[in-house]
């Protein structure tokens, strides 16, 4: 079972390097992309904490700000990495740096193993009623971003106290151009950015988006379109009946409903994870909590034993 990763990263270069020790092995390779607004001291001392690893490869670096699409280039980066290496991987899977493995690398490979050839992807369609105004909006407006800062473009149509700034501003949104919709070939769907799919599936991604160029441009300037992209193109590809829709990653999204980000797992987590049948989590802090990490290695070395 030929497994190779695909992590992208921007901190954190010892917690990096402990989640690639965890899952390392003979016959793993790791693609690793560390952002380009990474500074270059921490670049470096990810580079070098490496350099004996002959399993490790950097890729191309893009500035990828939370939400754009640059995510959506940077895992395309390690697609065409792992593609280029012409090694027949069984699977690729999709990382953060921030993630954890809750599960052996005995336990991975067993499981891939006995659902081979399926394709691990959430998925659903939109509009949904989980994302606000269905999720369309993420695609049929323009979004754009700078530094923090999130314009989306057109505004909506808004009321004010005085009628004639009502007209005004209906008036000054007019000219604004709306988006050309998708081709009716591709139905739109939704889910996590994170994924684990076949080899043959990876190569046909390769090959799609090469040839397409169109298709790939239109998730420019929407809104996260690394949780659109793969949705909508897998689930209109050869590969949609074998598709289930779980990312197997563990995530907990707090007591907010509107919340954009899973919370920082903890050692008051431990119970969940360790009865989660999830093969990965996110998202950990060792800044904040390293003791479950401990705790998950201490786990995981555990039922390796007894496996043994």
């Amino acid at each position: 079972m030929k497994i190779a990763y695909i992590i992208l990263a921007y901190k954190y270069p010892e917690q990096l390097a402990r989640l690639v020790r965890q899952l390392n092995s003979d016959d793993v390779s790791f693609f690793i992309h560390i952002d380009k607004k990474t500074s270059r001291a921490i670049y470096q001392q990810v580079v070098a904490q490496f350099k004996d690893f002959e399993n490790v490869f950097f890729i191309k670096r893009h500035r990828s700000m939370w939400g754009s699409f640059e995510c959506v280039k940077a895992t395309l980066e390690g697609i065409k990495a792992v593609v280029e290496t012409e090694v027949d991987f069984d699977y690729v899977i999709h990382l953060s740096g921030q993630d954890y493995s809750i599960k052996s690398r005995e336990q991975i490979k067993r499981f891939l193993e006995e659902n081979k050839g399926k394709e691990f992807l959430e998925y659903f369609p939109l509009p949904c009623s989980k994302w606000k105004g269905g999720g369309l909006r993420r695609l049929e407006y323009w979004h754009f971003r700078w530094n923090k800062i999130h314009l989306y473009f057109p505004p909506e149509k808004r009321e004010f106290k005085s009628r004639i700034g009502t007209i005004l501003y209906s008036l000054l949104i007019l000219p604004l151009p709306t988006r050309p919709k998708f081709s009716e070939e591709f139905p739109l769907y939704g889910g996590s950015f994170h994924w684990c799919l076949t080899g043959k599936c990876i190569k046909w991604i390769d090959t799609f988006v090469k040839q397409n160029p169109n298709f790939v441009n239109r998730f420019k300037y929407t809104y996260v379109p690394d949780e659109e992209f793969y949705q909508t193109l897998l689930m209109s590809s050869p590969f949609r009946d074998n598709i289930i829709s779980d990312d197997l990653k563990y995530k907990d999204w707090g007591n907010d409903v509107n919340a954009i980000n899973t919370k920082i797992l903890e050692k008051t987590d431990f119970q969940k994870l360790k009865e989660s049948k999830s093969l990965f989590a996110r998202k950990f802090d060792a800044t904040v909590d390293s003791e479950v990490l401990d705790m998950i290695d201490a786990l995981i070395e555990s039922d390796s034993s007894r496996v043994d």
